[in-house]
């Protein structure tokens, strides 16, 4: 008798036995047990979770429900949220969530990542419309920013752990007006600029004016200070000179008066086309005749 076939099936029933006892969980995924569709707990009513790697179950009985153990990210739609000063926005978020408590987690979404995004959704949803709410545009946009997404955060933060859920980051990312006020908006704010450049520019002539007249008043000051230094030298040169030509006189006269006559030949004939009439034997020229003057 042949007992090739008998051997064959039999090894193919080993194979198919191995094959429904073996599992794996991957190095980002953890794992339960389902037996009869409830989950494997341990002697404490937890739920069994199964780190990666190989492990095994009953045969044929138990299934295998594997989860993601990486960061997720929900990015879900924009919402339109009015504000404290009763401004309507168009506020877009996006959230990164991880599993922390995988039995919890598995217990109340059925291991459905859409479902605890939708979890997710609700929470920041009915968070941001709250902060929003207490907030106008300007705390919003400008001074308070952090401080709502930091609240929204926390608050959002406090409800998850319920599902298993922890969140890592919440963020706005996208603020806006809606489509039927935007234009408007937009109207009001070419004109808000408009109105504080002309107000600028008006302060800025005005300091200018300032500025120049004051130049102007410094530079009168400096010149009249210039022009009052100036005669004070010319005076202090012209009484010195006056008393060097005293000193000079004293000592000589007569070379004294030789050297005033050469001041007033230079004086009357520094340009070639000057004329002067007047007689030869005038004392006017009587050191041209004689360097004595005789």
């Amino acid at each position: 008798m042949n007992k090739t076939p008998i051997y064959a099936f039999l090894l193919l029933l080993v194979v198919v036995v191995l094959s429904s006892t073996l599992f794996i969980v991957k190095e980002q995924q953890k794992g339960f047990i389902l037996r009869f569709s409830q989950v494997l707990k341990d002697s404490e009513g937890k739920p069994v979770v199964h780190e990666p790697g190989l492990h095994f179950k009953m045969p044929f009985i138990d299934r295998v429900q594997r989860l993601d153990s990486r960061i997720q990210t929900f990015d879900g739609r924009a919402d339109r949220i009015t504000t404290a000063d009763k401004t309507d926005l168009i506020v877009d978020t996006y959230v990164k969530w991880r599993i922390s408590d995988f039995g919890q987690f598995y217990l109340r979404t059925q291991g459905s990542v859409e479902r605890a995004n939708g979890f997710v959704d609700r929470f920041v949803d009915a968070s941001t419309r709250a902060q929003f709410g207490t907030r106008d545009i300007e705390q919003l946009i400008y001074k308070d920013r952090d401080e709502t997404i930091n609240a929204i955060e926390l608050e959002v933060a406090e409800k998850t752990p319920e599902f298993g859920i922890e969140v890592i980051d919440i963020q706005v990312k996208k603020v806006n007006y809606p489509d039927e006020i935007r234009g408007k908006v937009f109207q009001e704010m070419i004109s808000e600029r408009a109105e504080f450049a002309s107000a600028n520019r008006a302060e800025g002539s005005k300091e200018a004016e300032k500025i120049r007249a004051d130049t102007d008043s410094k530079q009168k000051i400096i010149i009249a200070e210039a022009d009052r230094t100036a005669r004070e030298i010319r005076g202090q040169a012209d009484a010195e000179a006056a008393k060097i030509y005293a000193e000079t006189y004293n000592k000589n006269p007569e070379f004294y008066a030789f050297l005033r006559s050469l001041d007033a030949y230079k004086a009357s004939f520094k340009d070639s086309g000057d004329v002067m009439v007047i007689k030869p034997d005038s004392e006017f020229f009587k050191y041209f005749k004689d360097a004595q003057g005789k």
